[in-house]
Formats: structure tokens, C-alpha cells, sequence
């Protein structure tokens, strides 16, 4: 269950206390991620599958999370953020976790490092040891992409073929990974970027690495004009998108914050979020804005995986315009992050390392 709510474990048997009080857990780098299956997107596709289906269940604690910002929520954009995440999964998994991820907009320009880095803790959720401490860059990343994935085979029409995609960073790189793993007859997408090497770069790459026509277009119009799937994953601090400019039937994924304004909400049949709870407490998101100024109303507004738990409806005819716009969720992470600790486990990946082999005070 989202939102702080508690829930009931069921409670491990353990034997008796061993004789040894040494507490290890695996760290896991970058590159021991990677190897342990990190840019496998079929994996990560059905680990957020599975999450979004547990919190569909309320088989989840997911508190509020924690923003470090330097002003007004538009200053994420510019300035950037700090994030802590925190969640429970239940269900098979069961366990807990946390995602301590900075957002720093500069980084790429000034440092040659990237947008975002990001830390994941892993722990037994009976004992509360750590089970790991790994990077969580990829997973973020990963894990972004996989959720429109998802969402898309929930809320796009089946027979979608062309894609349109504003922005040419690592987003736009895993959201199209994911979709081209979620449906079968994605024939070409459209890419726009306000930069143009980086748009065409980006087109040539992802033609060559997922076999699929990836073409640039002047403008973000044309990449939306007559595309079945639409992502949005930029930095803008500005909106641009028009609601007319979707054909009917589309489905919008919108990750970033500001490319549509709350008024553009008007032209969506359906508004789909992942947690409306989360999406309140951050205050930033265009569905939240939206609610804030009446255009849509917060009964409207559905949590994904309340569809795939047929609790609510989500597309009802091939004609309806679908929003979807997620604010991410520590539960994704924790879920893939448990997906790649647990192959590193089995394949020997990463390095053992003691919390301590006696504790100082009892």
C-alpha cells in the first residue's frame, strides 16, 4: 500500500541464533550490474510488471519521499535535486529497500558525469541487514523505461507502429528499449531534440542497436502528428506540447514535468498515473497541476496497476487519447535492484564486504 500505510508482514522462521555474529553484504558496482543482467530489458520489463502488480494488491509500503531542492519545484530543472526513496515490496520478494538518487542538470556539461547517480540499499526486511549496496544509475534508468513499457501494453492500442520521441538522452534511449520489448509492431519512430546532432546521433544509434527505422524531424509537431505512441523525456522548463496534435487513439507517456501544460489535459480521455499519492506529495507533475487547477478532477485520475488488477478501467476503444504520467516509484527500483542482486548471487558477481564481525554494543 502506497502513501506511508502500514502493512502486516508475515513473519520469517529463523533457527536459533548462529555462533557467529559477523553481519556481509555484496557491493555491487556499476560494471557488476551490467554483468549481472542490468541492460536486460526483457528482465527489467517483468520485475516492474511484477511491482506494478503489487502495488496494485496494496502488497507495498511506499512512504512520501524526501526532496533536497534549492527553491521552487522548477528549479529541478536548472539548479537539480537530491531524492531518497524508500519502499517494502511484498508478495514473493519481499523485501525492502532505498534509492538515494541526485539529479544534477550541470553535471553532463561541466563535469563530463552524468544527470543523475544513484545509490540502491537492499535489505532483509526481518532482521533489517543490509543484503546489498549497489549502484542504481542503470536500475534509475532502466526502471524509467521499463514503466512506460508496461503501461504501453496496458493502455496503447496492440497494432501501435510508429513512435514519437522528444528528447535524444539516456531516457529516450531506455524508454525505447522498452517499448520495442512491450509491442510487437513498432515500424518506425520519430525523434526530436532542440539539439540536432544529438537527435540524429541518437536515431542512427538506436537504429543500428534495436533494428528499427529511427528518423529525425525538425520539430516536436511532427514527431506527435500522427505517432501511435508519444514519450516525453526532456529537461524543457517550458511546456510545448499541444493536446490537437495527438491523433486519436494515441498513448503519450509523459516521464519529464513541464512539457505539457495543465490545460492540454483537456484534450485526454483518460489520465493514468502510477502512484497519485506520490505524484500529490511532489507537487510537480502536470496531472497534479492539472487537478490543482480544475481541469481534470482526482477521481480521473487512476493508478495503473489498480487496471492491471481490473480494479479500474483503462482503455475502453481504440479512439481514446491516454495520458500516462508517472513520477516513479521507489518500488520499481527495489524490484529490479532484487532482480540483478540476485543473479550477481548466483553468478558470484561483486565483492563480499562485513558490516561488522562483532557488533561494538549489544
Amino acid at each position: 500500500m502506497s502513501g506511508g500505510n502500514q502493512m502486516v508482514m508475515q513473519t520469517k522462521q529463523y533457527d536459533s541464533p548462529v555462533q557467529s555474529k559477523r553481519v556481509e553484504f555484496i557491493y555491487l558496482s556499476q560494471e557488476d550490474c551490467i554483468k549481472a543482467g542490468a541492460l536486460d530489458m526483457k528482465g527489467t520489463l517483468a520485475a516492474i510488471q511484477t511491482s506494478f502488480e503489487l502495488h496494485g494488491k496494496n502488497e507495498i509500503i511506499q512512504p512520501a519521499k524526501p526532496v533536497i531542492r534549492w527553491g521552487a519545484p522548477e528549479t529541478e530543472e536548472t539548479r537539480g535535486r537530491i531524492m531518497s526513496m524508500p519502499s517494502y515490496i511484498g508478495g514473493d520478494l519481499d523485501v525492502a529497500g532505498l534509492k538515494w538518487i541526485p539529479s544534477m542538470p550541470e553535471n553532463p556539461k561541466k563535469l563530463g558525469q552524468p544527470r543523475a547517480s544513484a545509490i540502491i540499499i537492499l535489505a532483509d526486511p526481518h532482521n533489517g541487514f543490509p543484503l546489498a549496496i549497489m549502484d542504481g544509475t542503470i536500475v534509475s534508468a532502466m526502471r524509467t523505461g521499463a514503466a512506460t513499457g508496461v503501461a504501453a501494453k496496458y493502455l496503447a492500442n496492440p497494432d501501435s507502429e510508429v513512435v514519437g520521441i522528444i528528447g535524444s538522452s539516456i531516457q529516450a534511449r531506455t524508454q525505447l528499449m522498452a517499448l520495442m520489448n512491450a509491442m510487437e509492431h513498432i515500424k518506425k519512430v520519430k525523434v526530436y531534440s532542440t539539439t540536432k546532432e544529438n537527435a540524429v546521433k541518437f536515431a542512427n544509434d538506436m537504429t543500428e542497436e534495436l533494428g528499427v527505422e529511427v528518423v529525425y524531424v525538425p520539430s516536436a509537431e511532427e514527431a506527435i502528428r500522427d505517432s501511435d505512441i508519444v514519450v516525453t523525456a526532456t529537461m524543457s522548463t517550458y511546456p510545448y506540447v499541444k493536446g490537437e496534435w495527438l491523433k486519436d487513439g494515441a498513448f503519450h507517456s509523459e516521464i519529464s514535468f513541464w512539457d505539457t501544460a495543465p490545460q492540454e489535459l483537456a484534450h485526454y480521455d483518460r489520465i493514468i498515473v502510477d502512484d497519485f499519492g506520490q505524484v500529490k506529495h511532489h507537487g510537480v507533475d502536470v496531472s497534479f497541476r492539472a487537478v490543482q487547477e480544475g481541469i481534470i478532477q482526482e477521481k480521473d485520475v487512476v493508478n495503473l496497476g489498480n487496471i492491471m488488477m481490473s480494479n479500474a478501467v483503462g482503455r475502453e476503444n481504440p479512439k481514446q487519447k491516454i495520458l500516462f504520467n508517472p513520477i516513479g516509484m521507489s518500488i520499481h527500483d527495489v524490484s529490479e535492484a532484487y532482480r540483478i542482486y540476485q543473479n550477481a548471487k548466483e553468478q558470484g558477481i561483486g565483492q563480499i564486504l562485513p558490516l561488522w564481525d562483532h557488533p561494538h554494543w549489544l
